[in-house]
């Protein structure tokens, strides 16, 4: 209000001195009736402007600036919390490093386990299919030997009985067959 008074009574004093000097050049000079009508006119234009306008730019105004404050708040709340995301972001990539490496360790050290266990089982397999060659071995041996004993025992049979069967003659056998049983009868006394 104070504002529109201060401009009222500019806008008087520029009236006035222009009146006072008499215009321009033939010309009237200004209106003191003119001259109040439009202060007058002026004084309800901002006196509505101050009592109807004023008050919602002014809330509009204020409720633009918090919510640009409020912006700006969140913006930095955001920001901090990015921060504190990066850098949690940086300590894990950093501790994945150390532990993708310790892992890589521990599987490099279970696979040496696994390729000494599997290198025990397929020597004590070897040992074991060695073992049992040699006693499949063995046992192939003594067929074969076995074999070649019937088939000598048979061989001199063979021989054997053409020799006597050539040199036998039946005298010979009725003596073969009396000391049999004359064997026989002292055997059963």
């Amino acid at each position: 209000m104070k504002v529109l008074a201060a401009a009222t009574v500019v806008f008087l004093l520029v009236s006035s001195a222009l009146a006072a000097s008499g215009g321009g050049g033939g010309h009237h000079g200004p209106s003191w009736t003119l001259t109040l009508l439009a202060c007058a006119n002026f004084a309800i234009y901002a006196f509505l402007m101050r009592r109807f306008a004023w008050p919602p730019i002014r809330d509009y105004m204020q409720e633009r600036r918090s919510t640009v404050v409020n912006a700006l708040e969140a913006a930095q709340r955001a920001k901090t919390e990015a921060q504190r995301l990066r850098s949690e972001f940086e300590l894990r990539m950093r501790s994945l490093e150390s532990e993708a490496e310790r892992a890589r360790e521990e599987i490099l050290a279970l696979a040496r386990v696994e390729a000494k266990r599997a290198v025990e089982q397929a020597e004590r397999t070897a040992e074991i299919i060695r073992r049992d060659a040699r006693l499949v071995a063995d046992q192939e041996v003594a067929r074969a030997r076995r074999i070649l004993q019937d088939e000598a025992v048979e061989q001199v049979t063979r021989l054997a009985s053409a020799l006597i069967a050539k040199d036998l003659r039946p005298e010979d056998q009725e003596r073969f067959v009396r000391e049999f049983l004359a064997e026989t009868r002292e055997v059963a006394r």
